[in-house]
């Protein structure tokens, strides 16, 4: 690959983009020139363009890469634009720097992208550059590719003025800007039926400032409807306005040196496909996205850098929390000075009176972020297109998130909210919506909404043990690192960063219940990962709750990314970049798989130690411990929970906490059963790609969901306690109380959810499919957990002893029954379902197993509910298997 490939000069795009304008001009030139006889001796529009200084008369001159003009009274704004500003590459970037409170946050990056202006006759045209697809100026394929890859309009307004002496014109850029930019119009007027829809006649420009370098906008806009929409945060359910913040900017030009992504590290990327040599294996070129530390002693091993990456502290934070926000900023400190860098990233506070924008693209600023009943923090990062060198980032954390901490549950009005109920025939094959955005890269984050809920968790335990959470410096230090470990998450996201769901396996229960262990590696791997409170189980010690410094993950992955590399050439920065990603693949404690690899916890991802919410290296022990710690949770929720002229509603929100180590549990438990590990090594790496859960640990897996989660005695709870479980009583803002279908509590479906999560991930397509597949991946004398043991298996946990040793059922046993019989009929009868072959003839084989058990069991003695459940088994097993099926596809 020759170097332009890879360290692509910006004069080079920039000339293609010129060479584009001057296709374009010919273009319309050429239209032009087609134009009948008659239309060429139509007489001038009457309309004539005004002088440029008659219009601009009397107007506020705000000066500026682009000028602006400003009447206050008017509310009128013109734009100049000077003749070298024509088919020029600028940036685009786009902050919702104000919300409604119901719909949309305040200070979202609403998007990034290379611009141009572009005159055509009258009409001044706002292109949207497409640089996805690239090659040399100097390469034949030049008009080839400029002919097949289009721009788009982002806008277009029309010319104000006649030209000034200079040649420049006046522009209303209402018509660019002022827009339904988030397309309310279509997602909550149309597809969520509000009627909201875009009320140009009052949006208007807000706030306008200029600089060398940028220009910063804000707009006002309104949407009305004649319809009332349900939210309480804009005053009106008929009117709604969001305020976005454009900042326009030059593409600076630095001394930044692109650095290759490497698959076996997560980082963001600036990815393009090259057609300057079609030769390459691969048409991608891929950059990670970085900031541009340099060191002011290049000769020092560390240094301070010639400028720190700084993140300002929003004065909107609430002053107890400023403290735990600045250390979750510099907690990256250690990682950055092993790369080489001292001081590199630097926490500041926000003056309560500044003269400048948070939305302003100089700034990087961690915001707080009032949304009434939502809870999660983003980090996002804007990064220049050619290169990858990141220039502006943004943390904004939802100031509800502190609340939910301590009262998540009081979130949903029924209990079966983190569940899975059987509702329709489909419901164990819900879709998975894991997937990014064609072309878009920003950070697929779910961290601080699934955080608060386990921090909820947490914090109720840590609260039902005497002596624990009485003590008042152990509750602040639990906050305390709880938003420690939230903040560093999104810096690191905002460092570049990407998920990393495997880095929670590396440590055992020993290692993380031993204080002076975790001050020294912390609690795991990284704080790029999904892993909830390290809670100690009963008769441990308590060490850290979550992460106080960098895991060795994160070591690796800003040495990849930040340690200066004293390469000459581009062949041995690769060679330098390639020790240490390769070190990856013999070292544990660096393992490393993403978004791609989790897919969410769903049945797509194929590794169960690939997983969020999980933590240490033996899952079997974790969930066990956190199965036992809902139980000790259930046990104390009267004694420490029920306090004199405390509200009922208490008992029943710590009650819920209990239901997630059962349901995480047998979600994960269920992934091992033809699960397969993966790591993303290279060739000479160590490992290969893929390794088959052994066998037997697939047979634990199985043993653990018969054994906690499907067994008949697995829940039994007091009459007094279910007596005491109330829900709130007082309405709130959406009247809650009134969609409750049950006051009391609905235990049998709340269990139904819990032990019916599982076979969702059994006989999932996906999962069945590689049940098909997983015998090849085990060597000859290897034992293998077949399909057909699973099938087996499944049937056996959740029919006996019922049916081979007659005895009455419970309710949640024939709740689980039907379940499991839901899912088999429909194997056999649905010839739509892409399944394997194999699992239907197993399906029809457990049918006629269950038919012949059945049979004998209603010899025996059984009380109404118990034969009546299987009699009725019975005539839906023989209806499918004596259904006339179309084998028809």
């Amino acid at each position: 690959m020759r170097r332009t490939l890879l360290f692509l000069l910006t004069l080079l795009v920039a000339l293609s983009l010129l060479a584009d304008g001057a296709f374009a001009k010919r273009y319309w030139h050429k239209k032009g020139a087609t134009k009948k006889k008659s239309e060429e001796t139509k007489p001038a529009d009457k309309k004539k363009e005004k002088p440029f200084a008659e219009v601009i008369k009397d107007y506020e001159k705000i000066v500026g890469l682009f000028d602006f003009y400003v009447d206050s009274t008017e509310n009128k704004v013109y734009m100049a634009i000077k003749p070298d500003q024509f088919d020029k590459l600028y940036l685009a970037n786009i902050t919702r720097s104000a919300g409604d409170g119901t719909y949309f946050d305040a200070g979202a990056q609403a998007g990034s992208f290379p611009f141009m202006l572009r005159r055509v006759g009258k009409q001044i045209q706002f292109l949207v550059v497409n640089l996805l697809f690239r090659v040399d100026s100097t390469s034949t394929l030049l008009s080839a590719l400029q002919r097949s890859i289009s721009h788009s309009l982002f806008g277009s307004t029309k010319i104000a003025s006649k030209p000034d002496s200079t040649g420049t014109i006046l522009i209303d850029p209402a018509g660019i800007l002022v827009t339904d930019l988030p397309n309310v119009g279509h997602y909550l007027g149309t597809k969520a039926k509000t009627g909201l829809s875009f009320d140009k006649d009052n949006s208007y420009f807000g706030t306008i400032k200029s600089f060398p370098e940028n220009s910063e906008i804000d707009v006002k806009l309104h949407y009305k409807t004649n319809k009332p929409f349900s939210s309480v945060t804009t005053g009106s359910p008929y009117s709604m306005f969001l305020t976005y913040h454009y900042s326009l900017s030059t593409i600076p030009e630095t001394d930044y040196r692109p650095r290759l992504a490497d698959d076996r590290i997560g980082y963001f990327m600036t990815q393009y496909q090259d057609y300057t040599d079609l030769t390459m294996e691969t048409p991608y070129v891929r950059f990670i996205n970085r900031w541009n530390l340099k060191k002011k002693d290049p000769s020092a091993a560390v240094s301070e850098p010639v400028e720190p990456i700084v993140y300002w502290v929003e004065n909107t934070v609430p002053e107890e929390f400023r403290e735990a926000v600045a250390q979750g900023i510099e907690w990256w400190q250690p990682a950055f000075e092993k790369a080489g860098f001292k001081n590199a990233i630097i926490a500041r506070q926000m003056p309560d009176s500044v003269d400048w924008d948070p939305a302003d693209v100089r700034y990087n600023v961690v915001r707080w972020v009032v949304r009434p009943g939502v809870a999660y923090a983003v980090g996002p990062s804007r990064a220049n297109p050619f290169t990858g060198e990141i220039y502006d980032a943004d943390i904004r954390i939802m100031a509800d998130f502190i609340r939910h901490m301590y009262n998540y549950a009081e979130r949903y009005v029924e209990p079966l909210a983190a569940g899975l109920t059987p509702e329709s025939e489909n419901w164990w094959l819900p879709e998975d919506n894991f997937d990014y955005p064609a072309g878009q890269w920003q950070p697929l984050c779910t961290h601080g909404m699934e955080m608060a809920r386990h921090a909820a968790e947490a914090l109720a335990l840590a609260g039902a043990r005497a002596g624990l959470m009485d003590k008042p410096e152990l509750t602040k230090k639990f906050v305390h690192q709880y938003i420690v470990e939230l903040v560093c998450h999104e810096v690191g996201h905002t460092l570049g960063l990407r998920h990393n769901f495997k880095a929670s396996t590396i440590y055992t229960r020993e290692q993380r219940c031993d204080p002076a262990f975790t001050a020294r590696h912390s609690v795991h791997g990284s704080c790029m990962e999904y892993a909830p409170a390290n809670i100690a189980p009963e008769g441990f010690e308590q060490a850290d709750f979550f992460m106080t410094i960098p895991g060795p993950y994160d070591f690796w992955a800003i040495e990849y990314g930040y340690k200066p590399v004293e390469a000459t050439d581009f062949w041995q920065e690769r060679d330098e970049l390639e020790q240490i990603a390769s070190r990856g693949g013999s070292d544990p404690y660096l393992i490393y798989a993403t978004d791609e690899d989790c897919f969410g916890n769903s049945p797509r991802a194929i590794d169960p130690y690939t997983a969020q919410w999980d933590l240490g290296a033996d899952p079997f022990e974790y969930w066990t411990d956190r199965i036992d710690m809902s139980r000790e949770l259930w046990a104390k929720v009267e004694s420490q929970f029920e306090k004199p002229g405390a509200n009922y509603k208490k008992l029943r929100n710590v009650f819920r906490y209990g239901w997630g180590g059962f349901i995480s549990g047998g979600t994960h438990m269920a992934r091992f059963l033809g699960g397969i590990e993966h790591n993303r090594n290279h060739v000479g790496d160590g490992k290969v790609p893929f390794t088959p859960i052994p066998a037997a640990d697939q047979k634990a897996a199985m043993k653990f969901l018969r054994e906690k989660v499907w067994d008949a005695d697995v829940f039994h709870f007091s009459p007094e306690l279910i007596n005491k479980l109330q829900p709130e009583r007082f309405p709130d803002f959406k009247w809650s109380v009134y969609k409750m279908q049950r006051i009391d509590y609905p235990l049998h479906a709340q269990i139904l959810a819990v032990q019916a999560r599982p076979l969702y991930y059994i006989y999932h397509p996906i999962t069945l499919a590689r049940l098909g597949d997983i015998a090849l991946h085990y060597g000859l004398n290897e034992d293998v957990y077949t399909m057909t043991e699973i099938f087996q298996d499944t049937r056996r946990a959740i029919w006996t002893p019922e049916i081979t040793a007659p005895r009455n059922s419970n309710g949640f046993r024939r709740n689980l029954q039907r379940a499991h019989l839901d899912i088999i009929i429909r194997l056999v009868t649905d010839k739509k379902l892409k399944v394997p072959e194999d699992a239907r003839t197993l399906a029809r084989v457990d049918l006629k197993v269950l038919k012949g058990a059945i049979n004998k069991a209603l010899g025996g003695s059984l009380n109404t509910i118990s034969r009546g459940h299987l009699e009725e088994s019975l005539a839906r097993i023989n209806a499918a298997l004596t259904a006339d099926l179309d084998y028809k596809l």
